[in-house]
């Protein structure tokens, strides 16, 4: 496939070795089985940054976007940009715009878009040495004066080829929404964005659906953002009282029906996201972390609601307390989710389930009923929720001794833990 090796890694490879991990215990327990002998391939040269270096006068874009490809998530491919040395990561094609081999031509949500021998290149994400991955422009800062931001509407209709984040399929009443956010992670203006788009396509349609991204459904508040800020706690705060913004419209949209689609993985508030809507499904294998105990936080994005109304306030606070990751297989056991769809025919499942959704008008209409009665005789119930989450959160983003702090910082710069955790021995799990 042509994608990033991280998310070959987590999708085919992945699947792929628990074919295999499957298949070994199941042979194990075979005592006719016989195996064959493995062939002792040569194993393969580590690649140098020389060998992935960008040749920007002789290379094709096709073969700059290979080349980042390769190394994305990790080692990044390394190169200069303006001055500034950096790795290079989140290559996309660009169909229209022009300029000199290497000029910075256009920026948008983030990103640059490179000028190449053939064509142009954007590049989402960068990373200096000894420091962590961020949005292209929040590394590249002053250096971008006068660089046009080369805007898309708010939801791309995907004509061409270029970098976007925000975008639709639609099938008769049911539109389908995706957002591809990097890794999962959800900056304040993204999370503002994503609001906007919803409340425009609820008037479009009788059945939304959060896609989510290509290898993440969503992950939550965007962290590696929050550790480069100079403003940690207003930075901080604003992210969550964004994302909370976003969950509230999910929550109170109330004239149609909205359904999650857990394609892949999810964490954190991009779990509440998920679980805002009407109805969540699943693709089996995807894993789910509910909860934010292991960053030094308590969390917002109206868990408190969403997650006892789904599994009971005892089993939610069993979740969060463990903060162990969640099979979609435990997931639907628990009622965390309504189903879970085979990988082979995952699109196929979603769009039969969301057709049922509207098969019976007088139903469809009955629970669009029940569902704003429901919101208006609990509304206060679910601001309150909200309001309790954020006087728990505030000095968790504002005090400097906030475990927040350094586990963020950890997190952001891949420190690896000395042993394995107790809550992963945990045998309930």
């Amino acid at each position: 496939r042509e994608a990033p090796k991280s998310s070959i890694y987590r999708r085919e490879v992945s699947d792929n070795a628990l074919f295999m991990l499957r298949e070994l215990l199941k042979n194990i327990k075979n005592r006719d089985f016989k195996p064959k002998q493995q062939i002792l391939n040569p194993v393969h040269q580590i690649l140098t940054q020389e060998e992935r270096k960008i040749d920007w006068f002789h290379d094709s874009t096709k073969e700059i976007i290979k080349k980042i490809n390769a190394s994305d998530s990790y080692p990044g491919v390394k190169d200069n940009i303006l001055g500034v040395e950096c790795y290079l990561f989140g290559a996309h094609y660009e169909e229209r715009l022009r300029g000199a081999i290497k000029e910075i031509i256009a920026k948008r949500d983030g990103a640059i878009c490179v000028g190449t021998k053939d064509a142009a290149v954007w590049i989402s994400h960068l990373k200096e040495p000894q420091r962590f991955k961020l949005p292209a422009s929040y590394v590249l800062k002053e250096r971008l004066k006068g660089i046009k931001e080369q805007r898309l509407p708010l939801i791309f209709d995907q004509s061409y080829k270029t970098f976007y984040e925000i975008y639709t399929k639609k099938s008769g009443d049911i539109i389908y929404l995706y957002f591809n956010f990097h890794n999962g992670a959800m900056s304040s203006e993204q999370c503002i964005r994503l609001k906007y788009a919803i409340e425009y396509l609820k008037e479009k349609c009788r059945v939304l659906v959060l896609m989510g991204g290509e290898d993440f459904f969503s992950n939550g508040i965007h962290l590696n953002i929050l550790e480069d800020s100079k403003k940690q706690g207003e930075d901080g705060w604003s992210n969550i009282n964004a994302m909370n913004d976003l969950i509230k419209s999910v929550i109170f949209c109330d004239e149609i029906i909205t359904v999650a689609s857990f394609g892949s993985n999810a964490g954190a508030g991009g779990v509440f996201l998920g679980l805002a809507c009407d109805f969540a499904v699943a693709k089996d294998g995807v894993v789910l972390n509910p909860h934010y105990k292991t960053l030094g936080l308590s969390g917002s994005e109206y868990h408190t609601f969403t997650l006892p109304k789904r599994v009971g306030q005892k089993m939610s606070e069993y979740l969060l307390d463990k903060s162990l990751p969640v099979s979609a297989k435990r997931a639907k056991d628990i009622k965390m989710i309504d189903e879970i769809f085979d990988k082979s025919k995952y699109i196929e499942s979603l769009e039969e389930y969301c057709q049922n959704l509207l098969k019976d008008e007088d139903k469809y209409d009955d629970f669009i009923y029940q569902k704003q009665d429901f919101l208006e005789e609990n509304k206060e119930y679910i601001n309150f929720c909200k309001e309790e989450e954020l006087r728990v959160m505030y000095p968790e983003f504002w005090d400097e001794k906030s475990p927040f702090h350094h586990l963020r910082r950890e997190f952001v710069y891949k420190i690896c833990p000395a042993f394995t955790p107790e809550r992963l021995k945990d045998t309930d799990a």
